[in-house]
């Protein structure tokens, strides 16, 4: 029997520490197979658990500004699917980026909490309420973020 342990990325307490945590994640994928209600939040919900575990995901300061700065097109911009694009090209190849601290506490919702809904309108509420909290978290680094975009997508 696997103990309680808590994810290091997120805080997460759960049975299986990370690793679990992970496989939570990756659960979500059928239920946006199975629902556009769900598939639509897909990049809000993964820049979301990318940036609560930024030690295997945001390793690169690449990687943390296509998060950061996909979690501010959704919150500040609407969510935009050109500037969504826009980021990513801004993005191709070797940008010149210094990657910034990370913060140690990244918001008190965790992926369990939006996974823990009766149904796609509580889910997305849940989403967002998630956004939210990670962007107020991420606080000293919202203008790193925010002029990239403002130099990069139009």
């Amino acid at each position: 029997m696997e103990m309680i342990t808590k994810c290091d990325g997120c805080g997460l307490e759960i049975e299986g520490g990370r690793e679990a945590c992970q496989r939570l994640f990756e659960s979500r994928l059928s239920l946006e197979t199975d629902d556009y209600r769900y598939a639509r939040l897909h990049r809000l919900v993964v820049d979301c658990y990318c940036l609560q575990h930024p030690q295997q995901y945001c390793v690169s300061a690449k990687s943390l500004m296509a998060h950061l700065a996909g979690l501010c097109i959704a919150i500040e911009m609407s969510g935009g699917q050109g500037a969504y694009r826009a980021l990513q090209r801004s993005l191709n190849g070797n940008p010149p980026l210094v990657k910034p601290i990370v913060p140690d506490n990244r918001g008190d919702y965790t992926i369990a909490d939006v996974l823990n809904t009766s149904d796609a309108g509580d889910y997305a509420r849940c989403a967002n309420v998630w956004a939210k909290q990670i962007w107020r978290a991420y606080h000293a680094t919202q203008g790193w973020a925010r002029d990239w975009l403002g130099r990069h997508v139009q």
